[in-house]
């Protein structure tokens, strides 16, 4: 799994442009879905009737754009952990390895997921299962992964804990994923995670650990930027 740059994803400038130009556009899909949402209150106001009758239009007016503002969220969530990871890892080539749908329990989108497997950065001869994470609802996601299963796809971070996957070439599309079996409120080095990769993944925030204010100090925003910049 040869490295394109021992540099961090974000010094490629593509990268940081598709990051910021998938922020910016939930920024406006919000604001935007906002609107909508208070412009149907004032049209149930406007043709509802009694009390009863105007909640039921309301909700049921308002029921999709909720949704859509809920999803969109999770996607500016997703983003805000990108970025910690973007400025650590560098973007790392995977070889095409199968990938297969995995519907869960759950209901809507967020059931769906795909699986990639990554190399173990300790054990390249090992392979981590990771999922793929679904925010936003379109065929952008399944059409990107559908591409990553054949063509292989970029992936940044650390499987053991997380990462970025985008498809090779220039980055458009970012995917947030986790592994399988993830570290939550871990306490110390995890078994089989050398020293290096364990302070990768503080600094990128995401082992796994409860947020404390020495963590906050010894892997803040001011830290990150001053490694980069060694």
């Amino acid at each position: 799994m040869p490295e394109h740059s021992h540099q961090a994803a974000f010094r490629d400038a593509e990268t940081l442009r598709a990051w910021r130009r998938a922020r910016r556009h939930i920024l406006w899909s919000l604001i935007l879905s906002t609107v909508a949402t208070f412009v149907l209150l004032v049209v149930a106001v406007e043709i509802g009737g009694d009390a009863n009758g105007l909640m039921y239009l309301y909700c049921l007016l308002a029921a999709p754009p909720i949704l859509w503002i809920a999803a969109l969220s999770r996607r500016q969530d997703q983003l805000k952990g990108m970025k910690g990871v973007l400025e650590t890892y560098p973007w790392q080539d995977v070889t095409p390895a199968p990938v297969r749908m995995v519907k869960t329990s759950g209901s809507g989108y967020e059931a769906e997921y795909k699986r990639l497997r990554i190399p173990d950065p300790d054990e390249p001869g090992k392979n981590v299962t990771v999922i793929a994470r679904r925010s936003v609802p379109g065929p952008k996601w399944r059409r990107t992964l559908s591409k990553a299963s054949e063509q292989g796809f970029q992936f940044a971070g650390d499987p053991r804990f997380g990462g970025v996957i985008t498809l090779r070439g220039r980055p458009d599309y970012l995917i947030a994923v986790l592994p399988q079996h993830e570290f939550l409120n871990v306490q110390g080095r995890p078994k089989g995670v050398s020293e290096a990769a364990w302070h990768r993944a503080r600094s990128a925030w995401i082992s796994g650990e409860p947020i404390t204010a020495e963590l906050v100090e010894e892997f803040g925003p001011e830290s990150r930027r001053s490694s980069r910049h060694a």
